[in-house]
């Protein structure tokens, strides 16, 4: 607090700044329109109405691949406290984007500062770390999660050293309240490599007490027990959401295996290739110093659509600034690094390597395999968030060591060197272009011979904009640090010059990744047409096959329930029924009550006919119902084999079902009765059946071990797991009820030991702050 009060002007100025690079997302409300931003639209429209006409919260989102689990899913979270009063005072993506870039900015000043960096070389570093291009990208790309965890890095880190410089009560509940905040802020890959930082600056802390013969067990074991309690609290208080998103991450295409290869050794590499795909490669290195050496982000526009690097696709960029990269070597450069110095420059080279991935494992590929949990992560690259916290030291650091050495006669030297060294390497670019690069990429054969040469005309385009930027940034720090070392500016001058040439430099390219549009009402972008108009009309229950739209969740916004649709993770089962083609299956699609088919293509499947007049509609004339009783059960030993005789040419869903582990009664081929629906709603749905045989009823809902529980005429039931998707359970002959309904029993334990810790801990920190002052 102390920081905040002494340097009001430096605040002031984290503040404004990033308001200044926002302005026309928080004053003028233009929105980005990409495509996350566009899918995630009908997602928040059903959010929006549910809760407008429910006192409960969505447990069940019916929508896409045939329902999956809401909360636990990502769809709609809210488990964080905070965020409702939040949400209030932000109440557009711009006044939301600059809080956290403030937030970002502010913490990474306060551990600047107690880092014992000088003022103006803490707002420089500060304003870098809050203002990255990187997060630029996720703005336009609409990952917004991803930059609000990236604000709490900072202040993880601070409150983490701040606890193993002083072990308190108040660092602990500092620690654990900061961890909590941006877990709340539902992107968990970020929060791990927030802690592996932790973890390493630890290790390297032990390492040199006892290199230094000061080591202190007793402070150490201390400051573990700390550090563990802190982390003991912070699960308690994120226990809601993330009870049941570690129940989701079990059952879906992350935690799970497919089944669909047969040998382990083809699911490890299967899984590597997985998480590796977005591995930067060491080549694109040289983009931290040339923003738009690779072209720029994969849009429709072909001078924003140049990227030519080896990612399948980018939407943003690492760069994060060049001057903050020449202060950081120059530093290095001119002094030795002391310990903290060391550390950062360790961290961050580790961190580089590790965002090679699949390219050069070094250090993913132990961390892969014996980290926990990190195999579940995917885009290595992903990792280079922490280098907005490193370089930015190091940078602010650096700029610090050359100030207070302008005496040194060394300095002048090293620094001509340096400037001669980076200037020849741009300037042989610019000349040898040509030879050094071919700005072609192996996608590109998609493309005609006319457009190949557009985009190489762009990239090149794109590539001597970032190169005449490097050299004029290179020539201005050169010029600014010769004046300082020869008197002609002073110090005060020299540091605002370089913090307004580094802003000016991220203000270039950072609106280069915002597609910025006047405001609009998403909603216009939905417009109906008559095959939607038509479908709103039938009041049957059924789902739809979008098939020239299946990776849309276009239309859920109408509420019509799609099976297939835009997720980046689904339930494993339904994963490998889409993998292996299910969705082309006549008899899958019966099961999965689709009634209808849009397409503008023609069936040609006697059972799929044109419905007349409405153009690109097809109706599925042998659809089953929501649920019917079958006559036969077949059981299936493993996952492999379910799915398997579920896509066999010979199963009948109609009068079979294939369960898994079924350890009921076997049927005769005279059971039979007929399944009515009374209410069906996100998290219940009641059924009542007639029949004089009894049997086994299936019911087109997709299975989901942990949450859903089934009662027949108010007894619980098994569940089994039919036909690999679905729900099914046995109902006696004679009349019965049949009600499946969400078990939210343990999210709401989750979310009182959540509230509960929060407020305790709140109530405990505000004591003991209170007191302290």
């Amino acid at each position: 607090m102390n920081i905040l009060k002494k340097n009001k002007i430096e605040i002031a100025i984290l503040l404004f700044v990033p308001m200044l690079f926002l302005y026309k997302m928080i004053f003028f409300g233009q929105v980005v329109t990409t495509n996350d931003e566009l899918e995630r639209h009908p997602i928040n429209e059903w959010r929006d109405n549910y809760l407008l006409n429910n006192d409960n919260t969505p447990q069940w989102f019916p929508n896409l691949f045939s329902g999956m689990p809401s909360y636990g899913g990502y769809i709609y979270t809210d488990g964080d406290p905070t965020k409702i009063l939040r949400n209030k005072i932000l109440f557009n993506p711009g006044l939301k984007v600059w809080f956290y870039l403030s937030l970002c900015g502010i913490g990474m000043y306060i551990f600047l500062k107690l880092s014992g960096i000088t003022n103006r070389s803490a707002l420089f570093g500060s304003l870098i770390s809050s203002l990255t291009p990187y997060s630029f990208g996720l703005i336009n790309a609409g990952h917004l999660n991803k930059i609000f965890a990236m604000a709490y890095i900072p202040w993880v880190i601070v409150a983490a050293l701040y606890l193993i410089n002083k072990f308190s009560l108040k660092a602990i509940l500092f620690l654990a309240l900061m961890t909590s905040l941006q877990l709340w802020a539902n992107h968990p890959q970020i929060a791990y490599y927030t802690w592996m930082l932790i973890g390493f600056y630890f290790f390297w802390h032990v390492g040199s007490t006892i290199l230094a013969k000061k080591f202190n067990l007793k402070a150490h074991i201390k400051t573990i027990l700390g550090i563990a309690i802190s982390l003991f609290l912070a699960l308690f208080m994120v226990a809601d959401p993330y009870g049941q998103i570690y129940e989701f991450q079990k059952e879906s295409d992350r935690g799970l295996q497919t089944v669909l290869d047969e040998a382990k050794t083809n699911k490890a590499n299967k899984t590597w290739e997985y998480s590796t795909r977005w591995s930067f490669h060491p080549a694109e290195t040289v983009s931290f110093i040339l923003p738009y050496y690779f072209g720029l982000q994969n849009t429709q526009s072909l001078s924003k659509g140049a990227y030519w690097g080896y990612m399948p696709f980018t939407q943003s960029t690492h760069y994060l600034g060049f001057v903050i990269i020449i202060f950081s070597i120059l530093g290095a450069l001119i002094k030795k690094p002391d310990k903290m110095g060391k550390v950062f420059w360790v961290i961050s080279l580790i961190t580089l390597v590790t965002g090679f991935g699949s390219f050069f494992p070094l250090f993913y590929k132990p961390f892969f395999d014996f980290f926990p949990f990190f195999s579940k992560f995917r885009v290595p690259s992903m990792i280079y968030v922490l280098l907005a916290v490193t370089v930015p030291y190091l940078g602010a650091k650096g700029l610090d060591i050359f100030v207070e050495n302008l005496e040194n006669k060394n300095t002048l030297k090293i620094l001509i060197k340096f400037f001669a060294v980076i200037l020849s390497f741009l300037v042989l670019l610019l000349i040898f272009e040509q030879s050094f690069l071919s700005y072609s990429t192996a996608s590109d054969a998609r493309y005609n011979i006319n457009t190949i040469n557009k985009l190489k005309e762009a990239r090149s385009a794109l590539f001597q904009k970032g190169l005449f930027l490097s050299i004029g940034l290179s020539l201005s720090m050169f010029f600014l640090s010769l004046g300082l070392l020869k008197g002609q500016i002073n110090k005060n001058k020299f540091l605002i010059a370089v913090i307004s040439v580094a802003l000016l430099d991220l203000w270039i390219v950072n609106y280069d990744f915002l597609n910025l549009k006047s405001p609009q009402n998403f909603d216009l972008t939905f417009k109906t047409n008559e095959r939607i108009e038509y479908l709103k009309k039938d009041k049957d229950h059924f789902r739809i096959l979008p098939a020239d739209k299946m990776g849309s969740n276009w239309y859920s916004y109408w509420n019509l329930e799609s099976v297939s649709g835009y997720r980046p993770i689904k339930l494993r089962n339904y994963q490998d029924l889409m993998d292996a083609g299910g969705l082309n299956n006549p008899s899958i699609l019966d099961m999965l009550n689709v009634k209808y088919v849009l397409t503008r293509k023609k069936i040609n499947n006697i059972n799929f006919q044109k419905v007349q007049n409405i153009n690109g509609l097809y109706q599925n004339k042998n659809v089953l119902p929501k649920s019917w009783i079958v006559k036969k059960i077949t059981s299936a030993k493993s996952q492999k084999e379910s799915l398997l005789k579920t896509l066999s040419v010979d199963f009948k869903p109609e009068s079979e079902a294939i369960v898994v582990d079924y350890s009921g009664k076997y049927l005769n081929s005279k059971s039979s009765g007929i399944v009515s629906i009374i209410k069906r709603v996100e998290n219940r749905l009641e059924l009542s059946s007639k029949s004089e045989t009894g049997g086994l009823l299936v019911l087109s809902e997709i299975f989901y071990r942990p949450g859903w529980r089934a009662y027949v005429n108010g007894q619980l039931v098994p569940i089994y797991q039919a036909n690999h998707i679905l729900r099914s359970i046995e109902v006696p002959a004679g009349d019965s009820n049949i009600l499946f309904e969400y078990d939210v029993s343990n999210w709401s334990l989750a979310r009182l030991i959540s509230r509960s810790f929060f407020i305790l801990i709140m109530i405990i920190l505000g004591f003991v702050l209170y007191k302290k002052r």
